[in-house]
């Protein structure tokens, strides 16, 4: 089963990976990115792989090694007028004779949809459960590029729409939650070996 998270955004590029990078060093582990990586839509769909090692853990199993985790990304064009279009109901003739005006998006708060009309890529992040880890990179990478970007992150599959306030921190306080519910003995983990 795979699990997917969407970020609207003005405009990604390589210019955003070093402050990308320095962010996802803030949260107990070493990163580094697929050195191709340049969050191009023509070059950059498909899996999206991150050598990383631990400051902290709590599993002995992981102490200094240098381990590789991932999700797929998909970089995507965005219209507003389309989303919206897609998302509002059609008046039906009844509706139209009777005057009625086509109503706003409800499911998206006032803020929210003013960011999304100025937003212009869609990054998708998908992710499973081959390895332990693929949920903290694509929860942190998805949060930190909402972050930097001032874009909308979601859930489309529950038509969650998430705050940007403290997005970063409150998604790392629900990644080690997950974590901790772990058992060393069972993890699933990737070591790595080359690029």
């Amino acid at each position: 089963m795979s699990l997917i998270i969407n970020v609207y955004c003005k405009e990604v590029n390589k210019l955003l990976l070093p402050n990308l990078l320095k962010r996802l060093n803030d949260f107990d582990m070493i990163v580094e990115i697929h050195p191709n990586f340049e969050f191009s839509q023509e070059n950059d769909s498909g899996y999206l792989p991150f050598k990383f090692k631990f400051k902290k853990t709590n599993f002995n199993v992981l102490q200094n090694k240098s381990l590789i985790s991932g999700f797929e990304i998909y970089i995507d064009d965005f219209n507003y007028l389309n989303f919206e279009e897609k998302n509002n109901p059609k008046l039906s003739f009844f509706e139209k004779m009777l005057g009625k005006k086509k109503s706003e998006i409800s499911f998206v708060e006032k803020e929210t949809k003013n960011r999304l009309k100025d937003c212009k890529k869609i990054v998708s992040f998908v992710w499973g459960n081959f390895n332990d880890f693929e949920l903290r990179f694509a929860l942190l990478t998805s949060s930190i590029l909402t972050e930097l970007t001032n874009g909308v992150c979601s859930h489309p599959s529950d038509d969650i729409w998430y705050e940007n306030k403290n997005i970063v921190y409150c998604t790392f306080e629900e990644i080690k939650d997950y974590e901790n519910s772990l058992l060393e003995k069972e993890l699933k983990y990737d070591e790595f070996e080359k690029w």
